[in-house]
């Protein structure tokens, strides 16, 4: 699937957005992360899910601060030259910055144990979310917005790409087709001297004949006079 069809899916994806959902602090708490994960895995399957409305992605775009899905464009001029960067294509784009970035919440996913349930694992990112909300402001509308936001970024610079490589492509095929047709012109040069090569050597061949029989005429009819009479070896004789 390209990067558009992607982003046009994502666009039409429905997000649950419940009430806050008020975790309540437990009396203690480790440092250890696999303990963190079980007291917030405890709270969510505590706490059902509410009632609440839904959005799609695009929608939860438009109503956040920041660019639409489809007003994102990147800038070329703000592209680093080099290996590619990410983080310089969403500042190329000028993307807001999120309180807690999609990149953040991939690595809280990571760290998720793989043997949880599907529900589970959302309930749980949730209840971290919010408590996270009360702290930095963020929200899963501002984490939906930024990962969406970021998708039609990385969409508008293959585009970009696409657009840069046509441009190259179209100039390098003109570039190939007159190279083709210096070589079949360097081709023809060579095909020619080579033709001259045989008929002018045949001719100075011959015309050298011609003044050889000049020479011929004025010597004497012995070797190496092609005149000259073949010298007979008697049969006694040693040659």
């Amino acid at each position: 699937m390209s990067l558009r069809n992607t982003l046009r899916k994502a666009a039409g994806l429905l997000v649950e957005l419940p009430p806050e959902i008020q975790a309540a602090e437990p009396a203690t708490r480790s440092s250890s992360s696999d303990k963190l994960w079980d007291e917030l895995e405890a709270e969510a399957g505590k706490t059902p899910p509410q009632p609440g409305g839904t959005k799609t992605v695009e929608q939860i775009v438009r109503d956040a601060d920041g660019p639409n899905l489809d007003q994102i464009q990147v800038n070329p001029a703000r592209l680093p030259a080099g290996n590619l960067d990410f983080q310089a294509i969403y500042q190329s784009a000028s993307l807001p910055a999120a309180p807690f970035s999609a990149e953040q919440v991939v690595e809280l996913m990571a760290e998720l144990p793989a043997e949880l349930p599907l529900e589970t694992k959302r309930q749980t990112l949730k209840v971290s979310i919010n408590a996270m909300g009360k702290a930095i402001g963020a929200t899963p509308e501002s984490i939906v917005a930024d990962a969406s936001r970021k998708l039609a970024a990385l969409a508008a610079y293959t585009d970009h790409l696409t657009s840069l490589t046509a441009e190259y492509a179209t100039a390098a095929e003109q570039k190939i087709a007159q190279l083709q047709a210096q070589i079949e012109a360097t081709r023809a040069e060579l095909a020619a001297a080579r033709e001259k090569q045989a008929r002018e050597t045949a001719a100075c061949a011959a015309e050298s004949d011609r003044l050889d029989d000049v020479l011929e005429f004025f010597s004497l009819d012995v070797a190496p006079s092609k005149y000259a009479v073949p010298e007979i070896v008697s049969a006694g004789s040693k040659p």
